[in-house]
């Protein structure tokens, strides 16, 4: 009979064999199965090729681009990561084969945040119910039309006003723009705005404002799941998620059942009373649906989160690229002096005229590059893409970021300069590769609203401020901040009342 050695049960050789054993099931879990896209090296155990990315991930995806081609794969922890480049590949799998690209991953955002719900982080029938629901409503009341563009105007008479009372002081204008497009926000979810000082309200933003900041540490968890078994909160998961139980319950859900209190056929049109309406009508009839008040809760965050940060944070790249750019600056405020003068304010009726305007607003949207990822997709089982094998659930990153800055599609893209949008004949010149917003079915849902609200608040902006840097020859840096969107860092500026 044969005698085990001691030598083997040695701690250190035990801990040595059970981490190598690990590190073996971890390669063969996260190794590059034949079929998938090419990509970097072999993964880490545990990160994968999280080791490779920076912050702000860009530069890398370019250079692996060059090296792998369009479509390529890496491991984020152990997460299949595939990142679709360029604009034939990324139409052909978010237009082409929208029906297996549409779905969103399960993630941390989309389980345990969204609760695969709403608008943004659902899939399937629950996602296509809520989205054509949203989207008729939002037409009902206005999407696109001037009755909503009045209410805007009427917004943006405050917040001017508010920018007035620092007298050309320098100030950080990020806060008090995102107060004032939330309450846009507000009056088509809500039927009412908020004042600015509204102890709630701000509440309420800053609570926004500290997940999106803390999001950045739990995407982590997107991709490491273990990490939200650690003890303590290093990842900020439960201050992520106490902030959402917060906001949901002392804005979203009472909102949702003040209007169930008052719910009538006749009462004032908002998109809760429209949606409340649509529920009723489904429930009423017998038919199966997807819609439920726990729906409407998740899709009003949804509404507020995207319609507010997307259109302030372009407002802030497109005020620094003034402040880098002055002569921009000018050649607007002269348009806007030859279409309209100073003595009214700009109305979407003016927008046809003013073409220098809209192709900044285009160049601010194509190089401040707001969504350069978009939001993750994935597929509900296993596809063929362009030779290669995609499995079901992986995480699918459409890199907007090589088409917004394609050297073959706008020549100098690293250069702002919003002639590039307007043709020899003087109109606006849209190329296909312009998609902000992305593509697909799961383009922007308010892309309309974002249009308005940007060309109404910049023409406003320019007509009645001149915007100059916090200190004569003192630049902001035009650097920014990847996070649920790409930010500018924290700038001040001067807006200089125009006589």
């Amino acid at each position: 009979m044969a005698i085990l050695d001691s030598s083997l049960l040695d701690p250190t050789t035990l801990l040595v064999g059970g981490v190598l054993s690990l590190s073996m099931l971890w390669w063969l879990s996260t190794r590059r199965p034949s079929g998938l896209p090419p990509g970097p090296g072999p993964a880490l155990p545990v990160i994968g090729h999280l080791h490779l990315l920076s912050s702000d991930p860009r530069a890398t995806f370019r250079a692996w681009r060059r090296q792998y081609g369009d479509v390529f794969s890496l491991y984020m922890g152990g997460r299949l990561v595939v990142v679709l480049n360029g604009l034939p590949v990324i139409k052909e799998a978010l237009v082409k084969m929208a029906d297996v690209f549409s779905h969103r991953p399960h993630m941390f955002t989309s389980d345990r945040i969204s609760e695969s719900k709403g608008l943004v982080f659902s899939s399937g029938s629950v996602w296509k119910e809520n989205r054509k629901t949203a989207l008729e409503i939002l037409r009902e009341l206005g999407m696109g039309k001037n009755v909503l563009a009045e209410n805007i105007k009427e917004e943006i008479t405050h917040y001017i006003r508010a920018i007035e009372e620092h007298k050309g002081a320098p100030l950080d204008l990020s806060e008090l723009t995102t107060v004032s497009i939330s309450n846009n926000i507000c009056g088509i979810i809500f039927g009412k705005r908020f004042e600015y000082d509204d102890p709630l309200f701000l509440e309420y933003l800053n609570t926004v404002n500290q997940n999106l900041k803390f999001l950045n540490g739990t995407a982590a968890v997107n991709f490491l799941p273990f990490l939200d078994k650690l003890p303590g909160d290093l990842f900020n998961v439960k201050k992520v998620l106490n902030n959402v139980k917060f906001v949901e319950d002392s804005l979203l859900l009472s909102q949702v059942e003040g209007h169930q209190k008052v719910h009538s056929e006749h009462a004032e049109p908002d998109f809760i009373h429209s949606y409340l309406r649509q529920l009723n009508k489904q429930r009423d009839s017998g038919k199966d649906t997807s819609l439920s008040e726990r729906d409407l809760v998740k899709t009003t965050g949804d509404l507020f989160l995207a319609g507010t940060e997307t259109t302030s944070t372009t407002i802030a790249w497109a005020l620094l690229f003034f402040l880098h750019h002055p002569e921009v600056q000018d050649k607007c405020y002269k348009e806007l002096c030859d279409v309209i003068g100073t003595g009214r304010l700009p109305s979407m009726q003016d927008k046809p005229e003013m073409t220098y305007l809209e192709a900044t607003t285009m160049e601010v949207l194509r190089k401040g590059e707001i969504a350069p990822f978009a939001v993750q997709h994935s597929t509900p089982h296993d596809v063929t893409f362009q030779g290669y094998v995609i499995p079901q659930d992986a995480v699918i990153l459409p890199n907007l970021d090589s088409v917004l800055l394609d050297k073959e599609t706008w020549g100098d893209p690293d250069n702002f300069r919003p002639e590039r949008f307007i043709g020899l004949d003087g109109k606006i010149v849209k190329p296909e590769g312009f998609i902000p917003f992305s593509i697909g079915r799961r383009v922007c849902l308010g892309e309309s609203l974002a249009r308005m609200e940007l060309f109404l608040y910049l023409s406003t902006l320019i007509q009645r401020f001149r915007f100059l840097p916090p200190e004569q020859e003192t630049l902001p840096p035009l650097e920014g901040v990847m996070g649920i969107t790409y930010c500018p860092k924290s700038y001040k500026i001067r807006a200089i009342p125009r006589e």
